[in-house]
């Protein structure tokens, strides 16, 4: 192990040293609490539309009450909605109601979907060879019980080289970023090709459709599109119920998250500065806007973003090094991109630790930085990007509300819930680099570095 030493999970610790403690009693509120949340979260309208062809009353999923709307619609006593064309052949008849029935058993032969740029695509039923240009859809799939090495042909070079995260896709043909190469897509004769929320360079739909391949648009990442980019992936695989159950876990933790902060005041939440991949831009800042996903996180961990109004359609906007200092940020949390020496799953405990820590001191002792009362008051944090994005956002909120209201989330543990979501949702074991400088809790073990 590195410099910082092999660290213990905060509740075991506290449960070994002191069984009939009060931490013991805490991570058994804590517990009820959340299964309290889970419970809610499956039971509540998660509040968005399913845009799946079939989803005849316009609610989050496919289900009998579906049929029953089709034969309101058929029979002239329900209002038509745009989803309800289930065989999308331009009429709403008993076939739609046929074909509604096989969504639901599983054995429907097409599947038309609405996707991230509102395109109505088609596509033919069961997927056997996928082409994921798309790293949060590989990752999503896998959770939901998809067996990605079986039937993803071509990944992206992130999962390409990320082998510890996703050994099940070893030896696959790499999909560059923005840089498809249609003439090797098209032999292996995909499908269906998962792009991010939007063609970028080179990415072309004539250029997909040319060849032969379906392709759609899922945004797998923000807080505001992931629960429908979930459940698409689950009609699509035929993996509803795992989908349902990836949700109903997320949503347990943002819940209780969210549960102890949505009424704070204004005052009561620390003015935090999220700075955009420092390790790219640095000494260039630049601040996440309300654009970002990155922003919700901030706020449902209980602060106020500086950044929100900041004028930028991308999500990030350059700031001067001195509006920061006037704005005298509480917290300044940077993100780190993944690397085998800076952060995440793969990386290298001392490369990165090395690395984070150097990141970390050249931030702090800015000339404008340095002047904030986060620096002054060690309130400075380095974290993975990857904990920002997808179904991983429950544990990257959990350590956001660890570092903005320690005082609330004594109880909370983020890395326990790191872990279950590699151990059980992504089925690889816990390590990693994740967040520097660790943060340390009451019994002094720290957070974020490698078991």
């Amino acid at each position: 192990m590195g410099e910082l030493g092999k660290h213990e999970y905060c509740s075991e610790q506290a449960r070994s040293e002191n069984p009939l403690g009060i931490e013991v009693l805490a991570t058994m509120l804590f517990g009820l609490l959340l299964l309290a949340s889970m419970i809610l979260s499956a039971a509540a309208d998660d509040g968005f539309t399913l845009q799946v062809f079939g989803n005849a009353n316009m609610d989050d999923r496919i289900d009998d009450s579906d049929l029953n709307y089709a034969w309101g619609i058929i029979s002239g006593s329900n209002r038509p909605t745009e989803l309800a064309d289930a065989n999308y052949d331009g009429k709403i008849d008993e076939a739609d109601v046929d074909q509604i029935k096989k969504m639901i058993a599983g054995t429907a032969e097409r599947l038309t979907i609405r996707d991230a740029q509102n395109r109505n695509v088609t596509l033919n039923l069961p997927i056997k060879r996928a082409v994921g240009a798309n790293t949060g859809a590989i990752e999503i799939a896998r959770g939901i019980g998809v067996d990605i090495g079986e039937v993803f042909a071509a990944v992206t070079t992130y999962a390409i080289t990320n082998p510890e995260y996703y050994p099940e896709l070893k030896g696959k043909v790499e999909n560059k970023f923005g840089s498809p190469d249609y003439e090797t897509l098209a032999i292996l004769k995909p499908d269906l090709v998962i792009l991010y929320n939007k063609p970028v360079k080179d990415e072309s739909f004539d250029k997909f459709e040319a060849i032969g391949a379906p392709v759609i648009c899922l945004d797998c990442f923000n807080k505001e599109s992931l629960d429908g980019s979930v459940k698409i992936l689950g009609e699509i695989f035929d993996r509803r119920d795992k989908a349902q159950e990836l949700l109903d876990w997320y949503h347990g933790y943002i819940d209780l998250i969210r549960y102890r902060t949505v009424n704070l005041k204004s005052r009561e939440r620390p003015k935090t500065l999220f700075y955009s991949n420092p390790d790219y831009y640095y000494p260039i800042v630049k601040a996440r806007n309300r654009n970002s996903g990155d922003h919700w996180l901030i706020v449902d961990a209980g602060g106020e973003n500086l950044g929100e109004n900041l004028n930028s359609t991308t999500g990030s906007a350059e700031v001067e090094r001195e509006w920061v200092a006037s704005q005298n940020p509480d917290i300044i949390i940077g993100s780190i991109n993944q690397a085998v020496n800076k952060s995440g799953y793969s990386a290298d405990e001392d490369l990165a630790v090395s690395y984070m820590r150097t990141m970390h001191e050249k931030i702090v002792s800015d000339e404008a930085i340095s002047k904030t009362d986060a620096a002054a008051m060690e309130k400075v944090y380095l974290i993975c990007s990857d904990l920002n994005t997808g179904p991983m956002q429950a544990a990257g909120t959990a350590f956001m509300a660890k570092i903005i209201h320690p005082e609330l989330f004594e109880d909370l543990d983020p890395e326990d819930i790191l872990e279950e979501y590699l151990e059980k949702w992504q089925g690889i074991p816990y390590k990693g680099v994740w967040i520097y400088p660790p943060i340390v809790c009451s019994n002094q073990t720290a957070l974020g570095l490698m078991p």
